[in-house]
């Protein structure tokens, strides 16, 4: 060790070797990393460089909270119970961007407060919201001047778990593919410190083949997680999902597969093409339990003979049952041509239970947040809201009313109920309008009066009107059936209800999500009458597909122009045929293009299906959408400085599709906005969020 000059700076921070306690006995050591102070640029270990701690003399160093100890070896400058590297987390000296820098608050824009530091010594910076990013100023133990200090604000739920702080960041485990039996596939996974994995052993693996099995075994959760690897079979995810069910319909023990909902395709936070949250209910022939049926699901995944694969044991055995959940991601790399499967199996009815955690973590392992390449790192994320009002969406629903479809037509409405409660619970603003197939009718909703011609939305008190114009979506005054040219009337309507005006009770909301709903059991009028795919349960070739791409891209335009989203109840290309119904190309293409879902029109309980829809509205309705894709295992949520539970019921909770947080009996108002502060760990290497 150099001898000690006082009057030096040996560390180059503009603090003098003397005042930085070099000539102690030994020499002051403030972060105990075996190099002295006067050697250490960072001395308390709060990875803020001294030279930005000192303050604004080098030999008269700043002591925020005047306990005798500077900040620069402080590791608590303001002592207000957050360490510093837990306030300005980058360590770049500026709270989140304020770089506004004020003497009073009467230099600062409305809504920003000037953080002054508590010595009083120097300009302070103007804060808010809007630039704060999650941060605080470690020399001001109240960085926003609300009364309440740093340590009790929102922002403590993105400092680390503690004693002190118990609903701090959540902590998240990591496996990467390097580290199993199968290095070369190119994965690295994120999941619940809770999980207990195993790594089954295929026989005579080619180098993209893996499997892992990542399980939550609590009492109240009981999923049997998986993630399978293989080279692709299908030039797409969504095709790559089919196949999967198609494996799955020809699997031991498996007597029947039906899709609640397709999931969403979109693009993986890494770039590559996936379908998200693929639902799909498995009953079987014999009682068996989760993770059997997860063995089963694997080999189908896998493209394999259940015989080539073999599980460790699993350290459990849910209950035995018949009837069973699988929700499922498909990422389809398209250069390396693999396919991966991430997902978890459990109970339908626990994954049915709302008071059961159960949804909440087959939605983490199947909603593309846990899931990059191999090497991706880790960074922290808190970004915070002011929320000042509920979801919003004016909901069209396109029914088909012919009479193969009556059946379907009471389906709905028998489970409107339900999706009208859960609406309602979310706290979701919503507006309903029922019309028909038949473009004669121009868009004209079924809720009017007999002989007159003007519509009306249904609101959320009007189930049973509601359920009346399912039934009969043509009106109470128009002839039944007609025409089924239903992305020429889906049009209609959306502009019959334009443009938006929220002074205006028929028009669509300015701020509203506009959705469709389409439900039908055949392909568009409109596609037959071009000669493009006539009658029957037909799969167009790729000719023809590119004919459909073309007819429906100004629908898909028009859309996309109007923020509106399309979900489908109809036949779910490529699960099919469950009943005497036809593929509904036409409508595919506006579902996949919109981010919208869709769901089994043959299933006799439609209430699944409907609940999963209202949940994507729910949450593509969300007045807080995140500027990164967090892994949700991770993800907190506080309201005015008090944590909320993930719960459906009195809470929140995070849906992949949208990249949103949902409020479930949460109440926002304009007359008190709401401080909402979200603290997540994310994936460092990711896309950009459109």
């Amino acid at each position: 060790m150099p001898a000690c000059d006082p009057a030096a700076d040996d560390d180059g921070d503009c603090i003098p070797n003397g005042i930085e306690g070099c000539q102690a006995s030994p020499p002051r050591d403030s972060d105990g990393d075996g190099s002295p102070d006067y050697l250490d640029g960072e001395s308390d270990g709060d990875t803020l460089p001294d030279e930005d701690e000192v303050g604004a003399t080098c030999d008269d160093p700043r002591d925020t909270d005047g306990d005798g100890t500077p900040d620069f070896q402080d590791a608590d400058s303001d002592n207000d119970g957050v360490n510093d590297n837990h306030e300005d987390r980058n360590g770049d000296g500026i709270i989140g961007t304020c770089t506004l820098q004020c003497a009073s608050g009467s230099q600062c824009p409305p809504a920003a407060h000037c953080s002054l530091p508590a010595d009083g010594v120097g300009l302070g910076h103007c804060i808010s919201l809007d630039c704060a990013d999650g941060e605080t100023d470690p020399h001001n133990g109240d960085t926003d001047g609300d009364g309440v200090d740093d340590n009790l604000e929102g922002t403590a739920i993105c400092n680390p778990t503690s004693p002190m702080n118990p609903f701090g960041l959540k902590p998240i485990k990591y496996i990467d593919s390097t580290m199993t039996a199968y290095p070369m596939s190119n994965w690295r996974l994120a999941m619940d410190v809770a999980a207990v994995e195993g790594t089954p052993s295929i026989t005579n693996p080619t180098m993209l083949n893996a499997a892992y099995t990542f399980d939550m075994i609590a009492p109240d959760t009981q999923v049997a997680g998986f993630l399978a690897s293989r080279s692709a079979s299908a030039n797409s995810a969504v095709s790559e999902i089919g196949t999967l069910v198609l494996n799955l319909e020809n699997a031991p023990f498996i007597s029947t597969v039906t899709v609640r909902a397709s999931g969403t395709n979109t693009t993986s936070l890494d770039g590559f093409e996936t379908v998200l949250g693929t639902t799909i209910e498995l009953t079987t022939s014999q009682q068996l339990d989760v993770t059997a049926l997860r063995k089963i699901v694997t080999a189908a995944a896998l493209g394999r003979p259940g015989s080539d694969i073999t599980f460790p044991n699993a350290g459990w055995v849910g209950a035995a049952d018949t009837k069973f959940i699988l929700q499922v991601q498909a990422i389809r790399r398209a250069e390396q041509l693999q396919t991966l499967f991430v997902g978890g199996v459990a109970r339908t009815t626990h994954a049915d239970d709302p008071t059961r955690r159960t949804t909440f973590h087959l939605n983490d392992m199947s909603n593309g947040t846990g899931i990059a390449l191999s090497g991706n790192g880790e960074e922290i994320g808190c970004e915070q809201f002011l929320i000042s009002r509920q979801a919003k969406a004016d909901i069209i629903w396109v029914v088909d009313e012919s009479g193969s479809t009556s059946p379907f037509r009471t389906n709905i409405a028998n489970n409107a109920t339900l999706f009208f409660n859960k609406a309602v619970a979310a706290g979701l603003d919503f507006r309903m309008g029922v019309t028909d197939l038949d473009d004669v009718k121009n868009g004209i909703f079924a809720s009017r009066q007999v002989g007159g011609t003007g519509d009306r939305w249904l609101l959320p008190a009007e189930l049973m009107a509601f359920k009346d114009a399912i039934n009969d979506p043509s009106g109470p005054d128009a002839a039944d059936g007609g025409s089924e040219d239903g992305l020429t009337q889906m049009r209609n309507a959306m502009m019959r209800h334009m443009p938006r005006n929220n002074a205006d009770p028929q028009m669509i909301r300015e701020d509203a999500k506009l959705v469709f709903i389409i439900v039908t059991d055949e392909k568009p009028q409109e596609i037959k009458d071009a000669g493009i795919l006539g009658e029957g349960n037909l799969q167009p070739s790729p000719a023809q597909q590119t004919q459909i791409d073309a007819f429906v891209a100004p629908y898909i335009s028009q859309l996309n122009a109007n923020d509106a989203t399309v979900h489908l109840i109809g036949e779910p290309l490529p699960f099919g045929p469950a009943c005497s119904t036809e593929h509904t190309y036409g409508y595919y293409e506006l579902v996949n293009a919109t981010g919208g879902q869709m769901g089994d029109i043959c299933q006799s309980d439609l209430s699944a299906t409907l609940d999963a829809l209202i949940e994507d509205i729910i949450s593509g309705s969300s007045p807080l959408t995140l500027a990164k894709i967090p892994i949700s295992a991770s993800v907190s949520v506080s309201r005015d400085t008090v944590p909320l539970s993930r719960s459906k019921q009195t809470g929140f909770d995070y849906r992949g599709a949208t990249n949103a947080i949902s409020f479930y009996n949460q109440f926002f108002t304009p007359a008190m906005p709401s401080e909402i502060t979200v603290s997540y760990r994310r994936w460092a290497a990711q896309g950009p969020i459109e």
